[in-house]
C-alpha cells in the first residue's frame, strides 16, 4: 500500500497530529506518508497514552488526530486509552497493523482478533481504504452524536462494525410546551449534547438555574449568576442538587445520557427528557435509563423551548446562597484542595484544567469554575486512574503557548509517570499538580467506614520531585497553599516550563470534608 491518498485526505480534513509506538512495517509507511503531508507524528513509551492524547487533542483543537500501533499486542495496548476516549466522548482516529481476513500463510505471531477485543466500544471498526471521501466519512462517524474513537485496520477486509442509530420517537411527551409555559420556576440540567448542539450559546442569556452534568461542566460559564454547578444525582445533603434543585417546580433535562449521572433514577420528580435527533446507540453503556422516553428535540423545536424559557426569571438568589452553603461547608479546612483551586483560578485564568481521578475530582466539579467546556478535561464518566497524563499532554499540544495544569493523585500519577518526558522534550507549558495525600483517598474513606483493610491503600513517597527533576522538569514542593502561590509565581517568571508540584493534604481531614460533598 501506498497510503498516500489517505495522507493527504487527513491533512486535508486538518489533521496535523498522529501519536503511538509504530512497527516496522505498514504502521511506519503510513507516518512516513503522512508526515511527507504535512503531518507530525509524537511517539509515546506506550499504546494508551497515545489514544489519550489523540482524543485530547481533537477535541481541543477540533480537528482530526490519529493514535497509530501495530497488530495484537499493540492494539490491546491501545484498546484502554480508546475505551476512555469512548467513556468521555472524545473522536479519534484509531490506527493498527493487522493480519489480513482469510489469511492462509499460517503465521500466527502477534495474532489477536481485534474485532472481538473493541468492537463492543469502539463507534466504528473499518478496513482500510483511500477511495475518494473514505476519511472524511470516518471522521464524520467518529464526530457524530455521540462521538468516540474510529479504528481501521491497516489491511482491506469486508466485515465493517457501525453504531445502528437508534430512532427516537418525536412526540413521547405530549404538551411539553404547555408545562414548560405554565412552570414558574423551571430549572436546566444539560449534558454533554450541549456543547455539541446548536443551542447551547443561548444557555447563557437565561433567567433560570441551570445545572450540568460532571461530563458537561463548563457548557455555560460557571461565572455567570445562574449557573448552579453540578448534578451527578448523588450530591450530599449541602451540595446545590440537593438545596436549590427541589425549589424547581419542573426540570428540563437535555441530553442526559447515564454514563454521566452516577444515580439512576431522575434527579426531580417532575421532569421533561430531550435529546439528539438520530442519536447514536452508545455501546459502552447499557440503555439509557434517564431518557427511553426522550423526545427527540429538533433545532426548530430547540428554538421554540428556550424562547419559551426566555421569559421566565427566578433562583439566581437561590444560586448564590446555594453555593455560599457549599463553601461554608468545607470552610474550616483552610489548606482543602478549594484553597489550591482559588491559587490556580487567580495565578492562571486562562489556563486549561486536566483532572484525573480522585476524591480531588470531586471537589474540582463544584470548587474549579470554568468559562468554556474545552476549558476542562478529564474523566467523570469512566473515572480512569491514571489517564490524566495523556490527556494532559494532548490538551498541552493543542493549547500551547496557553498553559495547561494537570490535577492528579499520588497514586494515579504512577501509571504513566515516564510519559511526562514528552513534555520536556517539547517543552510543553503543562504543570502538573500531585494532590498528595499518601493514599488512594477515594477508596479509604469506604474502607474506614466498613473496617477493612487500609493497607492496600497507602502509598509511600516515590520521591516524586526527584523522579521529575531528573526528567528535566522544574520541581517543587507545596506544604499549603501560601507555598503553592509562591510555586506558581516563581513558574510563571520562569517562562511556564514543564514542572510539577506536590501540594500536601492531610489525610484523614481529606476524606472527612470530601464526605460533605459526595
Amino acid at each position: 500500500m501506498a497510503f498516500e491518498s489517505f495522507a493527504q485526505q487527513f491533512t486535508t480534513l486538518g489533521g496535523r497530529r498522529i501519536f503511538g509506538v509504530p512497527g516496522g512495517g505498514p504502521s511506519l509507511e503510513l507516518i512516513t506518508r503522512l508526515e511527507c503531508a504535512g503531518a507530525t507524528f509524537t511517539a509515546t513509551g506506550h499504546e494508551a497514552v497515545a489514544a489519550l492524547m489523540a482524543g485530547a487533542y481533537a477535541r481541543q483543537a477540533g480537528e482530526p488526530a490519529a493514535c497509530v500501533t501495530i497488530k495484537g499486542p499493540g492494539f490491546m495496548n491501545l484498546a484502554p486509552g480508546l475505551l476512555c476516549n469512548s467513556y468521555e466522548g472524545y473522536p479519534c482516529f484509531s490506527i493498527s497493523e493487522a493480519y489480513p481476513p482469510n489469511d492462509f500463510t499460517g503465521r500466527r505471531h502477534k495474532w489477536l482478533n481485534h474485532l472481538d477485543v473493541a468492537s463492543t466500544f469502539l463507534r466504528g471498526m473499518h478496513g482500510f481504504s483511500e477511495v475518494p471521501g473514505a476519511v472524511q466519512s470516518l471522521w464524520s462517524e467518529a464526530t457524530r452524536e455521540c462521538p468516540g474513537p474510529v479504528h481501521m485496520d491497516l489491511v482491506p477486509h469486508a466485515e465493517t462494525v457501525h453504531e445502528i442509530p437508534r430512532t427516537m420517537q418525536s412526540a413521547t411527551q405530549p404538551d411539553w410546551r404547555k408545562r414548560i409555559a405554565s412552570a414558574s420556576c423551571p430549572a436546566l440540567l444539560v449534558g454533554t449534547w450541549a456543547s455539541r448542539s446548536s443551542w447551547c450559546s443561548r444557555l447563557a442569556s437565561l433567567g433560570v438555574p441551570v445545572f450540568t452534568t460532571a461530563a458537561a461542566k463548563g457548557a455555560l460559564s460557571e461565572h455567570l449568576a445562574h449557573s448552579a454547578g453540578i448534578c451527578t444525582g448523588d450530591g450530599k445533603p449541602g451540595t446545590p442538587e440537593k438545596t436549590l434543585l427541589p425549589k424547581a417546580d419542573l426540570l428540563i433535562c437535555l441530553g442526559i445520557r447515564s454514563g454521566e449521572m452516577l444515580s439512576p433514577s431522575a434527579p426531580h420528580a417532575d421532569t421533561l427528557w430531550f435529546d439528539a435527533p438520530g442519536l447514536h446507540e452508545q455501546r459502552i453503556f447499557p440503555d439509557n435509563v434517564f431518557s427511553t422516553g426522550a423526545t427527540a428535540l429538533s433545532d426548530e423545536d430547540a428554538a421554540g423551548l428556550f424562547d419559551a424559557l426566555q421569559g421566565k426569571c427566578w433562583g439566581l438568589e437561590e444560586v448564590s446562597a446555594a453555593s455560599a452553603r457549599l463553601a461554608e461547608l468545607v470552610a474550616p479546612w483552610e489548606e482543602s484542595p478549594l484553597a489550591a483551586m482559588r491559587v490556580l483560578s487567580e495565578r492562571l485564568p486562562a489556563a486549561a484544567h486536566i483532572v484525573d481521578t480522585g476524591n480531588f475530582t470531586v471537589w474540582a466539579e463544584h470548587f474549579l469554575r470554568v468559562r468554556h467546556h474545552l476549558d476542562l478535561t478529564g474523566t467523570p464518566n469512566g473515572r480512569y486512574l491514571g489517564a490524566g497524563i495523556g490527556y494532559a499532554l494532548g490538551t498541552a499540544f493543542a493549547r500551547a503557548p496557553a498553559p495547561s495544569v494537570l490535577w492528579i493523585g499520588d497514586g494515579g500519577v504512577r501509571a504513566n509517570l515516564a510519559e511526562l518526558s514528552l513534555a520536556v522534550d517539547h517543552q510543553l507549558p503543562l504543570l502538573v499538580l500531585v494532590m498528595r495525600d499518601g493514599c488512594f483517598g477515594s477508596i479509604r474513606g469506604r474502607a474506614r467506614k466498613l473496617g477493612w483493610s487500609q493497607q492496600p491503600l497507602r502509598l509511600p513517597d516515590h520521591r516524586l520531585l526527584r523522579v521529575a527533576e531528573s526528567m528535566g522538569m522544574g520541581t517543587w514542593d507545596a506544604p499549603n497553599a501560601a507555598a503553592l502561590d509562591a510555586a506558581i509565581n516563581q513558574w510563571q517568571h520562569a517562562g511556564n516550563p514543564p514542572s510539577l508540584v506536590e501540594y500536601h493534604l492531610a489525610p484523614d481531614i481529606y476524606v472527612d470534608m470530601t464526605e460533605q460533598l459526595r
